[in-house]
């Protein structure tokens, strides 16, 4: 009976000491982080601010925007507009893919003593070609 006693006594100090002292101990991580990073080098921002910003980037509100990014804009919007009529067609041109063969040569020992390690040719059985169309007709 006088040993369950001590033991009594002491396990809510015990287990206070391994739900307080441990936690230091165990994460060796710095709690106040504050970013070091250089101007040129990004932002120091949290992860959904990062994936918002990334998701929905904000419009530049500081004066008219470069006459690059203008013409680049002007030739997305044109290759769009290409693009949508295409579709909006009957016939749609399509361009069937060549057909390639890939064909592994294994390792194997020339005349001259020479080693040739193994490595892939490839070889173009067919050519592309346009389908439905109709060349015919121009």
């Amino acid at each position: 009976m006088k040993r369950i006693k001590p033991i009594a006594v002491h396990s809510p100090l015990l287990l206070l000491m391994l739900l307080v002292g441990c936690g230091p101990v165990l994460n060796p991580y710095n709690e106040d982080f504050r970013c070091r990073a250089k101007d040129d080098t990004g932002e120091c921002i949290d992860t959904p601010t990062a994936y918002q910003k990334a998701r929905y980037p904000e419009t530049a509100t500081e004066g008219a925007p470069e006459p690059t990014e203008t013409a680049q804009q002007e030739l997305q919007d044109n290759r769009y507009r290409l693009v949508a009529d295409l579709l909006q067609e009957q016939t749609k041109p399509l361009l069937q893919p060549p057909k390639i063969l890939r064909v592994l040569l294994l390792p194997y020992k020339g005349e001259d003593e020479e080693l040739f390690m193994s490595r892939y040719v490839y070889l173009k059985i067919e050519d592309s070609q346009w389908v439905l169309t109709d060349l015919t007709e121009q």
